[in-house]
């Protein structure tokens, strides 16, 4: 399983980095930079489903791939 990140579509709302800091950080603009794309643990899979969700743009600029 993958999360994916399109920053074209996000807002820098900081959901993602706030959140969910075992998969993301903030740079210094606070423009998320994505730690891990394969989710090889039940807790990064369960952490990436919740950062999903809890994204509020509407563009949608999270996804998981499985």
């Amino acid at each position: 399983m993958k999360i994916k990140l399109d920053l074209a579509k996000c807002t820098r709302s900081g959901e993602c980095y706030y959140n969910h800091p075992m998969l993301f950080k903030a740079d210094k603009e606070g423009w998320p930079i994505q730690l891990k794309e394969e989710l090889e643990t039940a807790d990064e899979q369960l952490e990436a489903r919740q950062a999903v969700e809890a994204c509020p743009a509407e563009l949608r600029p999270l996804w998981i791939e499985e």
